[in-house]
């Protein structure tokens, strides 16, 4: 490499390698970030390293930091960009892509020639910056999925709602009404009318299916009845789904959670996804496999949250129902609605199933905050 072959003690494509290869994923941007200083103060030999975004408060401004004193910490974070470039003994340089507020700020330096020093530091500037514009990105993304979401949950409500004031009430009164007609029929048979054959039988059967249609209509109902997200624990949240459809369908089920599960510990939008998701897997666990015994395990892992579902159903072809579907727009429901879900937040979504051995299903999703830390997504 010739002249940039060393940075003084440093290998210069092994410092440049270690900084462009640095992890600094957008769920923890600050332990990334405090990596990355360490690696330039490193590279360079720096006294000490900082990464400052002067659009925030002095107290919040320094994002990550390496050696660095309480003197220098105290003056660096009350300090815009042009005073701290006019401090002495200090390199400033802008991370791209940040609106010009977010800086890697370096101390000292005995490492290499200027130009050295130069190269490393442009590079950590644009590894940080694209990082941080990624996270930004993300949280835009996290955002607008929120929105949706939270449309949709509405949306959904106010559906369960129009049912039960609409289609519910009428099925209610047709059935009242075959009631007081088979005991109409009833009297007049006792009192030596002749009916026509099988017409009470008819009557029964008429009876039977509004009130399976009712009872559909009614598990409908709970099934698109919102749930309370904000300032919970997603534990809590998925319990609510579980006990839902047991009441809806008598079936019970047996729940596992493995970890804090703190309160806002996932973004509004991954609460609801996994909300949906458990209340789905166990209506197609019961409507279609026909399960006698459902297992939901939950874990809250160090950076993803894990949910399983098993039953003992009558199982299917996971594989054909879950082929690409060519043109087809997002879904919200159903297995290819699970999956989309999931992907959308940058997870993975698995089924196995196959005729007779039931369905396990597994959705993770790696752990995620807005910038705002409350896990509102707002």
């Amino acid at each position: 490499m010739g002249k940039l072959a060393k940075l003084g003690t440093v290998d210069v494509g092994n410092a440049l390698g270690e900084i462009l290869k640095c992890d600094i994923p957008a769920n923890a941007t600050a332990d990334g970030l405090t990596k990355l200083a360490r690696l330039v103060s490193a590279a360079v030999g720096a006294s000490s390293v900082a990464i400052l975004d002067t659009s925030l408060p002095s107290e919040r401004r320094i994002l990550a930091e390496t050696d660095l004193s309480d003197a220098d910490r105290d003056r660096w974070a009350r300090s815009n960009g042009e005073e701290l470039r006019g401090l002495d003994g200090v390199d400033v340089r802008v991370m791209p892509g940040t609106r010009g507020s977010v800086h890697l700020v370096t101390a000292g330096g005995d490492e290499g020639t200027a130009a050295e020093r130069t190269l490393v530091l442009d590079h950590a500037a644009a590894r940080g910056g694209a990082a941080l514009e990624v996270a930004r990105l993300r949280g835009d993304l996290d955002r607008a999925l929120a929105q949706i979401l939270e449309t949709d949950e509405r949306l959904l409500g106010r559906i369960g709602l129009d049912i039960h004031d609409g289609p519910t009430q009428h099925l209610s009164v047709a059935l009242l009404e075959i009631q007081l007609l088979e005991a109409d029929l009833a009297d007049a048979a006792s009192n030596g009318v002749e009916l026509p054959d099988g017409l009470l039988g008819s009557m029964e059967r008429i009876y039977e299916t509004l009130g399976g249609a009712l009872t559909e209509m009614r598990e409908l109902i709970g099934h698109l009845r919102p749930a309370q997200f904000e300032d919970r624990r997603l534990s809590d949240i998925m319990r609510d789904a579980i006990s839902g459809f047991e009441g809806r369908t008598g079936t019970e089920v047996e729940a596992a959670f493995e970890g804090e599960f703190p309160i806002n510990g996932v973004s509004v939008t991954q609460r609801i996804t996994f909300y949906r998701i458990l209340q789905e897997a166990l209506n197609n666990a019961h409507r279609h496999g026909q399960a006698r015994n459902i297992t939901v395990e939950a874990v809250d892992a160090d950076d993803q949250t894990i949910l399983r579902v098993h039953d003992d159903g009558g199982g299917f072809d996971a594989e054909q129902a879950l082929r690409p579907r060519t043109g087809a727009p997002i879904a919200r429901f159903g297995l290819h609605g699970m999956r989309d879900r999931t992907q959308m937040l940058g997870g993975t979504f698995t089924v196995r199933s196959s005729a007779g051995d039931g369905t396990h299903l597994e959705v993770v999703l790696p752990q995620w905050l807005p910038e705002d830390g409350d896990g509102s997504g707002a």
